[in-house]
């Protein structure tokens, strides 16, 4: 006969066993239903082929009709010159109170990241610059 600690064992791991199956098949479910929801909507496009453009249009002209760039334009310009002056500090400043770590071993995995911010930097005035250039082309 099975003893009375044997059995509390079997009935626990019994029970360990279904709860770990129960939470496993949820996991599954759950992850079937994310993956046949995006394939869904990537297959079910209501859109005509030839009313996308009309669509892309609309949206343009909603974008449009909420920046305003006719009666803010100097207000955009303002912040773009002033974002584009503070990311030029910063990257000065990423800059010079690196230079030390970075020259000693640019392939330092510590000095990665701080290089990564450096040309996130860069980047982003980039980024500022074209912003600027597609204001100046919407006059």
């Amino acid at each position: 006969m099975i003893s009375k600690d044997d059995l509390y064992r079997f009935v626990g791991m019994a029970f360990l066993l279904i709860v770990v199956l129960a939470i496993g098949m949820k996991a599954m479910s759950y992850q079937g239903t994310i993956t046949n929801k995006i394939i869904e909507g990537l297959a079910n496009s209501d859109t005509d082929k030839q009313n996308i453009s009309d669509g892309v249009k609309q949206n343009a002209n909603s974008l449009d009709d909420k920046l305003r760039v006719d009666k803010h334009r100097s207000s955009y310009e303002d912040t773009i010159v002033q974002l584009e002056r503070v990311a030029s500090m910063a990257l000065l400043n990423e800059v010079i109170h690196n230079a030390e770590q970075i020259s000693s071993n640019p392939a330092d995995p510590k000095v990665i990241p701080v290089i990564n911010n450096i040309n996130s930097l860069r980047e982003f005035r980039e980024s500022l610059n074209t912003s600027m250039v597609i204001l100046d082309k919407m006059r």
